[in-house]
């Protein structure tokens, strides 16, 4: 995946990714609507995700057929996981925004009622987004209230994004930090082990089926539906073969229930991966790990990946009801 281009240019052709930090509505709106403006003018495509008390907002300023000219999203619709938002900006640039012209993108993630496992996925995916999209014909700007989120969040902002966005114009972040690095201090901490209770299952070439079967039976018991088992199945199965085909050939996982989440470790003991933002693009090549890891981080809500000269161990959570 390239890299994005020097914070500071606004070029037709080059990413342009700002952080929005605000204290009150009247500073949202006194950078927003400019930002905004400025793209009406350059015939932009215009898309805002967001809260629909944002939308009102804007509507306001805007005046009467604002819903022609801007496409608004629900923000609580679209930022439901870090990965499905990735997955949705790929389709839709591609499909449909890019088509129209350059995309000018006001997004606010959603932060409230996450955990410490999804705040740090959320601060990886907007890092994520300078890599993902370099070079193409877009410009975001990610509000961030500074009233009501945690300091951390509101600090690492400045570390995920080149610029720095307010009432008083847009400057350069000193703080902005390399992707490549900001992802390796994301798995700097090594994962805890399963618990005692986990379901554990060794497996290598030709038992591929009774695994399958194992880890639609586990689902089921551990309370994800029988319905809505097969994504987790597959993504398991995925991470099993790669490791059989490519790995070391063979290796063990653990599957149990932690708060309201599904978890599976798979483990390899004899090789590692290049974890170089491994998953997080469509395939490009005819690489079986990049176009694997692509599926299996879109069919679960997180997927954590450790390794090193110990072999390798990818941790898979997918939501319960």
């Amino acid at each position: 995946m390239p890299v994005a281009g020097a914070p500071g240019r606004d070029g037709r052709d080059v990413l342009v990714h700002r952080a929005l930090v605000y204290g009150t509505l009247r500073e949202f709106a006194l950078a927003a609507v400019p930002y905004l403006r400025a793209g009406r003018r350059e015939g932009d495509t215009l898309v805002v995700i967001a809260a629909p008390p944002v939308w009102a907002l804007l509507r306001e300023q805007f005046g009467a057929g604002t819903g022609a000219r801007i496409e608004f999203i629900d923000a609580a619709d679209w930022f439901r996981g870090p990965m499905q938002a990735l997955a949705s900006y790929y389709d839709r640039m591609r499909a449909d925004w890019w088509p129209r012209g350059r995309l000018r993108l006001l997004a606010e993630p959603v932060w409230a009622g996450r955990t410490p496992l999804e705040v740090r996925e959320w601060k990886r995916h907007e890092s994520i987004l300078n890599v993902a999209f370099a070079g193409t014909p877009t410009s975001i700007m990610c509000a961030y209230d500074a009233s009501a989120l945690p300091a951390h969040v509101v600090d690492d902002a400045a570390r995920t994004h080149p610029e720095l966005a307010g009432p008083e114009g847009t400057r350069p972040s000193g703080r902005y930090t390399d992707p490549a690095a900001f992802y390796a201090e994301c798995n700097a901490a090594p994962l805890s082990p399963p618990p005692a209770t986990a379901a554990r299952r060794a497996f290598a070439s030709g038992e591929l089926p009774g695994l399958r079967a194992f880890l639609g039976a586990e689902a089921v018991r551990l309370g994800l539906p029988k319905d809505r088992s097969l994504p987790f199945v597959l993504a398991v199965n995925e991470v099993a073969t790669n490791i059989i085909r490519e790995g070391g050939g063979h290796g063990s996982l653990w599957v149990w229930a932690e708060a309201d989440e599904l978890v599976c470790d798979v483990t390899d003991p004899r090789s590692a991966l290049n974890d170089r933002f491994l998953g997080y693009a469509p395939p490009r090549g005819r690489h079986r790990g990049e176009a694997a890891m692509w599926a299996v981080r879109r069919l679960c809500h997180i997927v954590e990946i450790r390794s090193g000269d110990g072999g390798t161990r990818i941790r898979m959570h997918v939501r319960l009801p």
